[in-house]
């Protein structure tokens, strides 16, 4: 796929839900969860997380299929943390399809195996720069359901029945091809296929330079009263995407953002709750009943530090020490 958020589109798209079909999405995430499945006619509906690991709340959404209210769920893994097993078994409770958002997760393992699509409405994966595996831009969905490959592989193309590798491999049939139905030109181009590739070959040592990573921080930040890291601990089998730390209370985190900016250090925010933006009141889009009280409480402590495979052993160690002076200036 071209992006995740293609994929995440096309998911929604096979699930053929009529317009205005009420879809949860957990507020925390990037908003391309919520604006995929809005394409398709579907209004999305923030629901709270968890505190530990900031993953959609199996609380939150048994309150919202308990209210009638869902007729799909995309569950984030977010940071690469498995989603909890509860919410797999809630929409399967419910007969609610649960497409995943596997953005941060390529890699990572729950207890069905491999997050990949298991049972579950389509698994979403994001090949952008900043991610475990990168083709400088893409995505690719990933499903046991034949019937769901067979559609995401047309629609993905404009609907085509067959691509031109199809038509025009020698011995191939010659009749051309037909249109099944409307779709996206959403296919990922063989340039960046071939840099996937080539990321692929290396992928279990760049993860397991990312679980060294992890290990680091977590201890070294250890020692800092009032910090808390997500997730509160550390999966077994994470993807370990994110540092994200939660910032102790009465802390400005504009103001740590600049020191560590001035030290040459960056930082980001992932992410902003969804049911904060405009876009969501402006559309007449609400949260899941009971509202987003975990979520209310962090938005204004997160912060994510950096976290790649070049960091190295002292790079960690700065941030850390950076960190740590700005909190007790």
């Amino acid at each position: 796929m071209s992006s995740c958020t293609a994929a995440l589109e096309i998911a929604a798209a096979h699930l053929g839900l009529p317009e205005g079909s009420r879809i949860g999405v957990p507020t925390w995430t990037f908003v391309s969860t919520a604006i995929a499945p809005f394409h398709r006619g579907l209004r999305p509906v923030p629901l709270d997380i968890e505190s530990d690991t900031f993953n959609l709340s199996p609380t939150a959404l048994a309150a919202a299929l308990e209210d009638g209210g869902l007729d799909a769920v995309i569950g984030v893994h977010f940071s690469g943390t498995p989603l909890s097993k509860q919410i797999h078994q809630l929409c399967a409770d419910a007969g609610v399809p649960l497409i995943e958002d596997a953005a941060h997760a390529l890699g990572a393992q729950d207890e069905r195996g491999m997050i990949g699509g298991k049972g579950t409405a389509g698994c979403c994966f994001s090949f952008y720069a900043t991610k475990n595996l990168t083709s400088a831009e893409g995505g690719a969905l990933a499903t046991d359901d034949p019937e769901l490959a067979a559609f995401a592989q047309s629609f993905r193309l404009h609907g085509l029945s067959r691509d031109a590798w199809a038509r025009y491999t020698p011995g191939a049939k010659t009749e051309g091809y037909d249109i099944l139905g409307d779709g996206l030109k959403a296919n990922l181009p063989d340039v960046l296929a071939a840099i996937a590739r080539a990321q692929l070959v290396r992928f279990s040592d760049l993860q397991a330079r990312r679980r060294e990573l992890a290990l680091q921080y977590r201890e070294q930040l250890g020692s800092i009263e009032g910090l808390q890291i997500v997730p509160k601990e550390l999966p077994e089998g994470g993807a370990d995407h994110l540092m994200v730390v939660l910032l102790p209370e009465g802390e400005d985190r504009s103001l740590v953002q600049k020191q560590l900016s001035a030290e040459s250090i960056g930082s980001s925010v992932h992410f902003r709750p969804l049911h904060t933006f405009n876009w969501f009141a402006d559309n007449g889009l609400t949260s899941g009943p009971g509202g987003t009280p975990v979520a209310d409480t962090y938005a204004d402590r997160a912060l994510s530090l950096p976290f790649h495979t070049m960091l190295s052993s002292s790079d960690v160690e700065r941030v850390c020490s950076v960190l740590s002076r700005a909190l007790t200036t």
